[in-house]
């Protein structure tokens, strides 16, 4: 069966341009966020807001707001910026999700079969991250004279979940941070 095609009008066309600079750009929105060496910026291009449950959370946090609001295109599509050394606690999702270097390098982690794993991607490397896969991220290096490097991410679903690891959690506990579990009230 071929593909239904339409001509929409230019409005609507330019309904879905997001050009960087008219992005918000959030350094908050998640509970690590507020901890040293996990500081990073996230810019929400098109995707998700943040799903209902106590320990589950949007893979951008509640404060990164989609730029394109009006289309469920099955994915989320952010940007996440670092200094070096500063990246995300251990966590995984219920969705795939996939990491394009735009900007310097970055070491992605991973607990594999036989303990923590990693690699180190360059300017337009690609790793992609099965569902259930507890990984973290960490800007190496910025490029020559930029002060950040910068990640595009790509995650799965129209509202995919999040949760930290166990020890993440134990380290957002020490640090304050972590919300009190509403049920324990």
């Amino acid at each position: 069966m071929p593909i239904p095609v339409h001509k929409p009008k230019k409005e609507d066309v330019l309904k879905c341009v997001a050009k960087f600079d008219d992005l918000y750009h959030t350094d908050g929105g998640l509970p690590d966020a507020a901890v040293e060496g996990y500081h990073r910026t996230f810019s929400n291009v098109l995707g998700f807001q943040q799903p209902e449950g106590a320990e589950t959370y949007s893979p951008v946090g509640d404060e990164a707001k989609p730029f394109i609001t009006h289309l469920k295109p099955g994915f989320g599509l952010a940007y996440v910026s670092a200094r070096p050394g500063q990246g995300v606690m251990t966590h995984t999702h219920d969705t795939n999700e996939t990491f394009v270097v735009m900007e310097g390098t970055w070491k992605l982690q991973w607990e594999g079969d036989e303990g923590d794993e990693e690699v180190v991607l360059e300017e337009k490397d690609v790793i992609s991250f099965e569902p259930g896969i507890q990984r973290r991220f960490e800007c190496k290096t910025a490029r020559d004279g930029a002060e950040k490097g910068v990640l595009l991410g790509v995650i799965g679903g129209d509202q995919p979940g999040g949760e930290y690891s166990p020890e993440s959690v134990e380290k957002l506990k020490a640090a304050g941070v972590w919300p009190e579990d509403e049920a324990a009230e």
